[in-house]
């Protein structure tokens, strides 16, 4: 996904901000993928503890219409990709209950942490999160917030975190289990150096993300700038009361989630 690198600024905490790893977001194993060729793209991988900066806005106009407006102003088409996204939780709901939200995208697994001190919250997620991907990584962070027994278990030799199959033990274990699944079909779109994704959900929910990288919290201040500066180029308008996928998709469909959500006030009612 390709993203501008900005200078140094203040924190700034309107958008949604992840720590990445080496697996290039949003294209995992399995995903299809087209690329429209144009000589205005640009072509990135993420790089190691970089941070995404993104806010969600309505997909009101349309596809076809914001789309457009991206060519209108100079920036590029570069395909689009599918993937589904599984949430998984415990039956208590201990992941969202604390804001954690672990998911398998297609087959990689996905885990975002909230940064402590940060209080603002969109679409059912806080503005400011750590993403830490591969199974390894998120079992450490599942066992820090869960803790784990004592055991004869595999799980409890450090030395073993290269088996893929940890993870689901400690899933078993805890009886962490799916509670929420779609699609999505992603249109990829660059315009001064901010991605533009249109998202169309499985359950007819459309939102468009606009996504800048930078390389560590002290530039998250511009980086919000330059997200918010593109929205305000192609007349997006902020998302309101819809809500992002997941939060649509909860608010649907996942009721226990969602008394969960709106009794630790990550929710609005």
């Amino acid at each position: 996904m390709p993203h501008a690198v900005l200078p140094s600024a203040a924190l700034g905490m309107h958008a949604h901000a992840h720590l990445t790893s080496t697996h290039k977001r949003g294209v995992s194993r399995g995903q299809a993928w087209r690329s429209v060729p144009s000589k205005n793209a640009v072509m990135s991988s993420t790089s190691p503890d970089q941070i995404e900066v993104e806010k969600k806005y309505a997909a009101d106009d349309g596809v076809e219409v914001i789309t457009e407006r991206v060519l209108a102003l100079g920036g590029a088409e570069q395909g689009s990709i599918q993937f589904t996204d599984t949430y998984f939780d415990t039956v208590n709901c201990e992941l969202i209950a604390h804001d954690v939200w672990l998911r398998k995208r297609d087959a990689q697994w996905e885990i975002k942490v909230p940064i402590e001190g940060d209080e603002k919250r969109s679409g059912g997620e806080r503005s400011v999160f750590r993403e830490v991907e591969g199974p390894e990584r998120c079992l450490l962070e599942l066992k820090e917030l869960l803790g784990v027994e004592e055991t004869t278990g595999s799980v409890q030799s450090d030395d073993a975190y290269d088996s893929p199959h940890l993870l689901d033990e400690f899933m078993n274990r805890k009886n962490i289990a799916p509670f929420a699944s779609f699609s999505t079909v992603r249109k990829k779109l660059t315009l001064d150096g901010a991605a533009v994704d249109i998202d169309a959900a499985s359950f007819g929910h459309t939102v468009v993300e606009v996504e800048v990288l930078c390389k560590g919290v002290d530039e998250i201040d511009n980086a919000t700038e330059l997200v918010e500066a593109t929205a305000k180029k192609l007349n997006l308008k902020d998302i309101g009361a819809t809500g992002g996928k997941l939060e649509t998709y909860i608010r649907n469909n996942c009721q226990k989630q969602l008394e969960t959500l709106i009794t630790k006030k990550i929710l609005k009612p």
